[in-house]
C-alpha cells in the first residue's frame, strides 16, 4: 500500500521530472508522514484536503512509470535528495506561494523548489 500510493503520486507530480525530483518530491510525503503536523501514513498524506492536486483530480490513479516506482523504493530504503522538505512548488506555475513565502528553501531540483 505505501509502495503504490508514493509511487502514484510520484508518478502524478513528477513523472517529467529527473530521477533526483521524483526521489525530493517521494521525500516530502515521508517527511510529513514522520511530522507532528501532518497525517501517519503515506495515503493520508497523500489524499489530506487541499495538499496534492492529483489526489483531488484523479491524476493520482494513472499507471506510474517504472522510473517512479523505483524512486519510491529508493525513498523507503532511505534515499533523500530534499533533506527535510514538507512542501514543493513549481515556482513558473506558483511563484509568490505559501512556501515560498513562509518556509525555507531547501533545493530546487528540475522544475521544483522544495521548503522546508
Amino acid at each position: 500500500d505505501t509502495l503504490y500510493w508514493l509511487s502514484h503520486i510520484i508518478y502524478a507530480e513528477s513523472g517529467n521530472q529527473p530521477l533526483t525530483g521524483k526521489i525530493a518530491v517521494g521525500n516530502v510525503v515521508l517527511n510529513r508522514v514522520a511530522s507532528s503536523k501532518f497525517p501517519n501514513s503515506v495515503y493520508d498524506v497523500i489524499f489530506q484536503r487541499n495538499q496534492f492536486t492529483p489526489a483531488s483530480s484523479g491524476s493520482i490513479k494513472r499507471t506510474p512509470s517504472e522510473e517512479a516506482v523505483i524512486a519510491a523504493k529508493l525513498c523507503l530504503d532511505g534515499a533523500n535528495t530534499a533533506g527535510n522538505a514538507l512542501y514543493f512548488v513549481n515556482p513558473r506555475g506558483s511563484p509568490n506561494s505559501w512556501a515560498a513565502r513562509n518556509c525555507t528553501h531547501v533545493a530546487t531540483i528540475g522544475a521544483h523548489a522544495f521548503f522546508a
